[in-house]
């Protein structure tokens, strides 16, 4: 654990008052950059391999590789996300908008699995599936509690709107740690020991349905900070006979009333043909509860990376999910 009487002083640190206008966080397609990404996609597909496997060697584009290597900085370097804007999705078919956008995130980071059941490409919207410790998030029209994914990066591709409500939230990880510092340095060891994760069947027959060790909340490798949370599969070790301490409720409680402040809070509404990018060590994220209608249906596609060439390259949730497939190798 970093020494608390020194607070965490990177760009990825904000408030909601320190970013700029909506317009300003966004890199915005030109006519031509959009034409060679769509020429990279359909000759990526005519290729036939998997998106997994592209990199961004594979994908020079000399007219966009600036803008997503700034795209990239912001989420490496800078405040821990970016909104990359104006692909046209209602031009293209679903299998293209996916090609392109995986090209976009080849230059971000490194397509890896995303759940048990083998998915690499997930869609996010409204399955009417309950969002319990039998199932997923990304499911159903629920509230989303903040939380982090499994992985170092995570995407989404605006394909569709909701009628009502559906707003992307994220708050700095590294805001939250200093904040709780601050006002609560006593249950800092308490989230930097973490809790014990229910796996919600993301695992083999048989096998221990909650984490096999706790996992922290607040950790620190190579010196940065990693954050990891979500408290839903956190309380729900209660369906395995496991119980919090009022200690454990305590924290958990502060640390949500921390990032129920509106001051910390970047609203995002994911428009077609934009992508959020951001980094699951140094911002939470929750979504708000939407309604569909007939005209009106918020769709997703989420894609989840791990950037090899990170200075975050800590112990991340995959392995909650997707038993041995994250890349962290611990120390020692």
């Amino acid at each position: 654990m970093a020494d608390v009487a020194h607070p965490i002083d990177e760009p990825n640190t904000w408030t909601a008052d320190d970013l700029p206008a909506p317009d300003d966080l966004r890199h915005r397609f030109d006519a031509a950059m959009v034409d060679e990404v769509r020429l990279a996609a359909e000759m990526a597909l005519a290729a036939g391999r998997p998106h997994h496997e592209w990199r961004k060697s594979d994908f020079p584009l000399p007219l966009t590789a600036d803008l997503l290597d700034r795209a990239h900085a912001d989420v490496e370097d800078g405040r821990g996300f970016t909104l990359v804007a104006g692909w046209p999705v209602d031009d293209h078919a679903y299998d293209v908008n996916v090609a392109a956008y995986a090209i976009i995130a080849s230059h971000i980071g490194e397509i890896v699995i995303q759940n048990f059941e083998g998915e690499w490409v997930v869609d996010v919207r409204d399955d009417q599936k309950p969002y319990s410790h039998t199932s997923r998030g990304y499911q159903s029209n629920a509230l989303l509690p903040f939380h982090t994914d499994g992985a170092d990066i995570s995407g989404l591709l605006g394909l569709g709107e909701a009628a009502t409500g559906g707003e992307t939230v994220l708050v700095s990880s590294t805001e939250v740690y200093n904040t709780i510092a601050a006002e609560r340095p006593d249950l800092m060891p308490i989230l930097a020991r973490g809790f014990y994760h229910h796996r919600r069947r993301q695992h083999p027959e048989g096998e221990n349905p909650l984490s096999a060790e706790r996992i922290p909340v607040f950790a620190f490798h190579g010196g940065l900070l990693h954050c990891c949370y979500n408290r839903n599969p956190i309380e729900w070790v209660a369906h395995e006979g496991m119980t919090l301490s009022d200690e454990d409720v305590e924290a958990l409680d502060a640390f949500d009333a921390v990032l129920a402040r509106p001051e910390l809070q970047a609203r995002l509404r994911i428009a077609k043909g934009e992508m959020l990018f951001f980094n699951n060590f140094t911002a939470l994220h929750s979504r708000t509860t939407f309604a569909d209608d007939a005209q009106h249906r918020r769709h997703l596609v989420r894609l989840w990376l791990e950037d090899p060439a990170s200075k975050r390259l800590g112990e991340g949730l995959l392995d909650l999910y997707v038993p041995g497939t994250s890349r962290y190798v611990a120390a020692g």
